[in-house]
């Protein structure tokens, strides 16, 4: 009876494709968020360096308690639509609104606007942006959990996730580039803040009803059977799942590997001169990307999850020093870098594909842990750790980028809104740049690993668990029916 359960498909090929095509949708802005943040309130709302790194240092903090308190909260929501969907079904609206707002800062308070009134404005529409999007990831990330009791089912949810996020929300970032260009020679009309302020609302508006499908379009099939917890009970249950407190310090230590996002359209710009040549140098990537989705499955047949990320962690790093000290000479040669970055943009692809994946299944696996030892589920919990963690690591990189900025001799540039090499930089800004998007994140993130030394939920341990979890499960069913009956 375990082996039929564990083979049984509960989730079809469309509510798989809808919960992943809802990603990609929240993925629009999310990604114009992480990925743009530093850029745009530096080089296009004018905001000095240090006043975002703060702000985002300040963020990270109230993260901390505010994604365990909003997990808290889910876990102890029960309506007759489950506990996650209710969520993504209003909260698409608010976060599309204050994507808007966030962006169309530029705009809105115009060029005449002062300087503290721009961070004033920075902050708010940042935190309720943050706000809205924790009360949104949360529960969507916790249905990747409950929407099926089969492993299988939920590693094709999330495969699905990552992969049509990836196609989807990379969009803002090649027109963003694009018009970086454009805009810098003259060819279009438009302002690097008209830029933000369109591209946000159709991440606002398109975005966000493909993020609503999360809501209307699936289903929750692990159900709770055990009363509402209390507030104190879903906080103790993070701290006693160990092998999730050891996926979170790994992602925390990880912070250092996303600071190489924050200087790569500075290189770009002032090494290479056309940022545009980051869409050429991205394309084999972004293939592989694609391609390393499906292949997955034959390394989880063969490897554990900790096996995985261990193991691609060191090839990626390999490769990474090796395009470091080929290009170490010639760092503003495009003949040269070019092809080592198509090089390094494979391997990263592989590395980040599989890290998209990987560790979120490992946290179902811990809710299925937690299940086996108190007869409790705590989605809300278990994910609100992913989104947290999701969350610091791109602020913190972010924040610890931005300060780097005047350190490695970039100022700003009044006449081009960019960040460019400072005449009187005491270091050789153009080497350091290269090494900031090369390997020094990459080796840093190495570290990551050493907590994964002392995970062991994996292999016949796991499958027990997860056996007997079904076999409990089905006795509730079963006793259910027959008082229904």
């Amino acid at each position: 009876m375990t082996t039929q359960t564990k083979e049984k498909r509960y989730v079809g090929v469309k509510e798989t494709l809808i919960y992943g095509i809802a990603n990609g949708g929240q993925c629009i802005g999310y990604n114009m968020m992480t990925a743009q943040r530093s850029f745009f309130l530096v080089s296009v709302f004018g905001v000095p360096e240090a006043v975002v790194s703060l702000m985002l240092t300040v963020m990270a903090f109230w993260d901390a308690f505010n994604d365990p308190l909003m997990g808290a909260v889910v876990d102890k929501t029960r309506t007759r639509f489950g506990k996650l969907r209710p969520y993504l079904m209003f909260v698409p609206i608010f976060l599309g609104i204050t994507t808007v707002l966030f962006f169309g800062g530029p705009v809105f308070l115009t060029d005449a606007a002062s300087r503290p009134m721009r961070i004033v404005y920075m902050c708010i529409t940042y935190f309720i942006w943050e706000f809205f999007y924790t009360i949104g990831d949360i529960p969507f990330w916790g249905l990747s959990s409950a929407i099926s009791p089969s492993p299988l089912d939920r590693s094709r949810v999330i495969k699905s996730a990552r992969l049509i996020s990836g196609i989807i929300g990379g969009i803002p970032g090649i027109i963003i580039t694009v018009c970086l260009d454009l805009s810098r020679n003259g060819t279009i009309p438009l302002s690097l803040s008209q830029v933000f302020l369109i591209l946000s609302i159709v991440a606002g508006t398109f975005g966000m009803y493909l993020f609503s499908l999360a809501g209307t379009k699936t289903k929750e099939r692990v159900v709770y059977v055990n009363d509402e917890p209390k507030l104190s009970e879903c906080f103790a249950f993070m701290f006693k799942n160990k092998p999730l407190m050891l996926i979170m310090l790994s992602n925390l230590i990880a912070t250092v590997e996303g600071i190489g996002g924050t200087f790569s359209v500075y290189y770009y710009y002032n090494s290479l001169g056309v940022n545009s040549l980051s869409l050429l140098a991205g394309i084999p990537g972004t293939i592989m990307g694609w391609v390393t989705y499906p292949l997955m499955t034959i390394l989880e047949k063969r490897w554990t999850s900790r096996q995985i990320v261990v193991r691609v962690s060191f090839m990626h790093a390999a490769v990474t020093a090796l395009v470091f000290l080929l290009g170490s000479r010639h760092y503003t040669q495009m003949s040269v870098i070019v092809p080592l970055l198509m090089l390094h943009g494979v391997s990263n692809a592989i590395n980040c594909s599989i890290k998209s994946v990987i560790p979120t299944k490992m946290i179902s696996e811990t809710v299925d842990y937690m299940e086996y030892k108190t007869g409790k589920r705590n989605e809300g919990m278990a994910f609100s750790v992913l989104t947290f963690m999701g969350k610091l690591t791109g602020t913190l990189s972010t924040a610890l980028g931005t300060a780097l900025i005047p350190v490695v001799g970039l100022v700003r540039d009044s006449a081009s809104e960019m960040m460019v090499i400072s005449e009187s930089s005491p270091v050789n800004t153009q080497f350091w740049l290269w090494a900031l998007i090369t390997v020094i994140p990459t080796t840093l993130g190495l570290l990551s690993l050493i907590p994964y030394k002392f995970y062991d939920l994996e292999g016949e341990k796991l499958r027990n668990i997860q056996s007997e979890v079904q076999l409990r499960r089905n006795k509730v069913s079963q006793m259910l029916s027959e008082e229904e009956m």
